[in-house]
């Protein structure tokens, strides 16, 4: 049900803010793995360590190895080994639990807004149509208001949920986060949120 990744033993992801376990579901359910040395921001270099098959510190081994074993001991993930490679693939139990997790992941309203807006402009090549179909969706369950196409604006701040999802998705180069003060059609957008 899930998606799979495939990966050599020895390399493996750091532990994000969020737990590494919660990464590794959240990574398994958009079909990518997740690594974030110091928080969500700095996830992808570890990433491109761990399908390069480089070193990774042993602590940060350690701790995926703890994540992985108590994700298979809740039976939220399936390990198998095929041709000296360990796949890891979600079941259905964890594909409820990190889809659940996805739908939490929400934008804090304050109590006032600063009267500012924030904008995502995406650009995402079309051999990635999929993870720009999923950027959107993801935008659109966050509350975002679609502007254009691949243009959608926000009230409030939300440039970590922004870059989680880019991560998380290996689309960070093809995404910009904007704040602005002044947005043509701003009266409609303030209808649109209700401020």
């Amino acid at each position: 049900m899930g998606s799979q990744i495939v990966m050599d033993s020895k390399v493996f992801v750091r532990q994000v803010a969020i737990g590494a376990s919660k990464a590794i579901l959240a990574a398994l359910f958009v079909g990518a793995v997740m690594v974030a040395p110091g928080g969500v921001a700095g996830t992808m270099e570890v990433v491109q360590k761990f399908f390069a098959g480089e070193r990774v510190d042993p602590r940060e081994e350690e701790k995926v190895r703890r994540a992985l074993r108590y994700l298979r001991s809740k039976k939220l993930i399936d390990v198998q080994r095929q041709y000296q490679k360990e796949v890891f693939s979600l079941t259905k139990l964890g594909y409820f639990k990190a889809r659940r997790l996805m739908k939490s992941f929400g934008i804090p309203k304050p109590k006032k807004w600063d009267g500012k807006w924030r904008l995502v402009v995406f650009d995402i090549p079309h051999l990635k149509k999929d993870k720009s179909d999923w950027f959107r969706s993801q935008l659109k369950n966050l509350g975002f208001a679609n502007i254009q196409k691949s243009i959608w604006a926000h009230p409030y701040e939300c440039r970590d949920q922004v870059s989680f999802l880019t991560d998380i998705a290996f689309i960070k180069p093809y995404v910009r986060y904007v704040v602005a003060e002044e947005v043509t059609g701003g009266k409609d957008l303030r209808r649109r949120f209700e401020i």
